[in-house]
């Protein structure tokens, strides 16, 4: 009884996870294009590895951030950076003069694993830092000095650390104009 209990449990969770178009970039710069695997239910697994295969019925190769430069999977890219002297993906949110990241780790939260975001941003002259949400007028403000209006929105505070997205949306979509 309870083998099977756990067996349909256990194929109730492998069920969730398809495959979905992507790719990968190899540390050599090589594009692998194929179908990465994806469960919609538990995001965190996409900052952890990314599960590669050409086609239906063709071996997977699993990839940690250590092994490749980036992944895309159903149209949303995961990049290998430092966080805190590990090498781990975050998840590209915003791409322009200045990228926003986000990254997710498990954390013990009153005797339960929650999983815990954090944002990151990245100029193009490669430096990536983390935003704190007690700093985050400046950090951002900073980063996006070269446009006035922007600065003036943060400042008015149209933009917060909850609204993240919009903000470098919005810069990144009047750098390309």
């Amino acid at each position: 009884m309870v083998v099977t209990l756990f067996f349909g449990l256990s194929s109730n969770s492998i069920a969730q996870a398809k495959y979905y178009p992507g790719y990968v970039i190899l540390l050599n710069g090589d594009t692998l294009k194929g179908e990465i695997k994806k469960n919609p239910k538990r995001e965190y697994d996409n900052f952890v590895k990314a599960q590669y295969r050409k086609k239906e019925n063709v071996d997977m190769k699993t990839y940690n951030a250590t092994k490749i430069k980036e992944y895309c999977v159903d149209g949303v890219s995961y990049v290998s950076r430092n966080v805190d002297g590990e090498q781990v993906f975050v998840k590209r949110l915003s791409k322009g003069n200045v990228n926003l990241y986000e990254s997710q780790t498990e954390v013990l939260q009153m005797n339960e694993i929650r999983v815990k975001s954090d944002y990151y941003m990245e100029k193009t002259n490669g430096e990536f830092v983390k935003i704190k949400s007690g700093k985050f007028k400046k950090q951002v403000t900073d980063a996006m000095a070269d446009n006035e209006e922007i600065v003036k929105a943060v400042e008015e505070k149209k933009y917060e650390y909850e609204n993240i997205v919009e903000l470098f949306e919005a810069y990144n979509k009047d750098i390309k104009n």
